[in-house]
């Protein structure tokens, strides 16, 4: 969203922190995925971010472009998003043999390593930064999640903070 996470910050004694910022609710949407690779147990990060509410056929678009570049059969392992329910849908109509979908149990964000890509992003190097406009949160986010798919060890952590042993 415009409106930035604040977090806690330093300033001058007596000086009290003020970060302006836009009253407005415009906002994207992000669609991430972790990818491992079984045998050689690397991780990469693919991820797009939309001008709208991702919906079921984005999330369909999405795993159909992931599967272009990753050039195999895929364990989807995903929550019980209505979306994600709608797009697994979606591809069985098309007789998608290259995916095999599981569900994590009901509202156990603390299982997926993907919550914690958005947490990093948002409660690290964009917290407390406000953006003038969409494009320009755009381009912060999409700075912070390249920076984030570039650092093999962070792309780990996000595993082991979901109690999920790469080794």
């Amino acid at each position: 969203m415009l409106q930035p996470l604040v977090r806690r910050s330093w300033a001058e004694q007596g000086q009290t922190p003020v970060i302006e910022h836009w009253h407005r609710h415009d906002r994207l949407s992000g669609i991430t995925a972790l990818v491992l690779s079984p045998g050689r147990r690397r991780v990469n990060m693919y991820f797009q971010l939309l001008d709208h509410n991702a919906k079921a056929e984005d999330f369909a678009w999405f795993l159909e472009y992931l599967h272009q570049e990753v050039k195999r059969k895929m364990w989807i392992v995903w929550d019980n998003l209505s979306a994600h329910r709608k797009a697994e849908s979606v591809l069985e109509q098309h007789n998608c043999r290259w995916a095999h979908f599981e569900h994590l149990p009901s509202y156990s964000p603390e299982l997926n390593p993907v919550e914690h890509v958005w947490s990093t992003a948002k409660w690290g190097r964009m917290a407390n930064t406000p953006p003038d406009d969409t494009q320009q949160l755009y381009e912060y986010v999409h700075e912070t999640l390249t920076g984030q798919a570039n650092e093999t060890q962070l792309l780990k952590a996000h595993f082991r903070w979901a109690g999920l042993d790469l080794n």
